[in-house]
């Protein structure tokens, strides 16, 4: 059996998701990483990945707590 048709279609679509994991973690995104890997072939998919730099990574907000129970003084027996 010959392999060659699936290394065709099945490399290119493993190097083009490749590079869309590649950009998930950078500024551009996994879709856009992808789209570039499609039209500027993998490599400089993979390169504009890089160069865009880390995804920016947001403060986290601290959520507010509720205020303690206040103490009862007042007894009523």
């Amino acid at each position: 059996m010959d392999l060659t048709p699936v290394l065709v279609v099945l490399l290119p679509v493993l190097l083009v998701f490749s590079v869309g994991l590649v950009g998930g973690t950078r500024r551009l995104g996994f879709w856009l990483s992808v789209l570039l890997a499609v039209v500027l072939t993998p490599i400089g998919g993979v390169l504009v990945a890089v160069l865009s730099g880390p995804k920016r990574i947001k403060p986290k907000k601290k959520k507010r707590s509720a205020p303690p129970p206040e103490a009862d003084t007042s007894r009523s027996a």
